[in-house]
C-alpha cells in the first residue's frame, strides 16, 4: 500500500499541487475550523452548497471541472495534514463532519462520480488519517446510496462513520 502510495503521489504531482493556484469557489464547500474534545482538527464539507447552481456549473458540471475539484479536494487534505503533530504524543488524524442539508448528492452525477473516485483516493493513499468521519442531517436516501459505496471500502473505514439524521452526533 506504501509503495502505490508513493507511485500515487509522484504521479498525482502533489509537490506541486501544493503551489497550484485551483481558486477559492470551493471554500463555502470544505472548511477545517477548531478541533473536536480530543484535539482533532475538523474539517467540515458542505454538500448543499453545491445546490448552487452557479458553483456547480464552475466546479462540477463536467469531467474537468471536477478532476480539477478533486485536485482542489487533495490540496486542502494535503495542506491541513501538513499541520497534523506527528510526534509519540500528538495528535496526527482529523475529525471530517460531512452536512449532508439540502445535498444533491442522489441527483448529480458530477458530484457522485467526484465524490466516489474521493473516497477511493482517500481510502487508498491517505489510510489512516481520518479519525472519525460523521454524517449529519442524513437523508433517506444516503443510506441507499452508502450501501452502494460501502463494499468497496475496507471494515476500518466503514467503522469509523457516525451518521446522524440531525446535528446530534455532533455533541457526542
Amino acid at each position: 500500500m506504501l509503495k502505490n502510495t508513493v507511485i500515487w503521489r509522484k504521479e498525482f504531482g502533489i509537490e506541486s499541487l501544493l503551489e497550484e493556484d485551483l481558486g477559492t469557489e470551493l471554500n463555502k464547500v470544505v472548511v477545517s475550523h477548531g478541533v473536536d474534545k480530543e484535539g482533532h482538527t475538523v474539517c467540515y464539507n458542505v454538500f448543499g452548497e453545491f445546490q448552487n447552481k452557479e458553483l456547480y456549473q464552475n466546479t462540477l458540471a463536467d469531467e474537468k471541472k471536477w478532476k480539477k475539484f478533486l485536485k482542489w479536494r487533495i490540496q486542502f487534505l494535503e495542506k491541513s495534514f501538513r499541520k497534523l503533530d506527528f510526534s509519540p504524543t500528538g495528535i496526527n488524524t482529523i475529525v471530517q463532519v460531512n452536512d449532508l442539508k439540502n445535498s444533491p448528492l442522489i441527483t448529480k452525477k458530477e458530484l457522485r462520480l467526484a465524490t466516489r473516485q474521493a473516497v477511493q483516493l482517500l481510502q487508498d493513499n491517505y489510510p489512516e488519517f481520518v479519525a472519525r468521519q460523521v454524517f449529519i442531517n442524513v437523508p433517506w436516501w444516503y443510506f441507499a446510496f452508502y450501501s452502494l459505496l460501502s463494499p468497496f471500502m475496507t471494515q476500518r473505514t466503514k467503522s469509523k462513520f457516525v451518521f446522524s439524521r440531525s446535528t446530534e452526533a455532533l455533541f457526542k
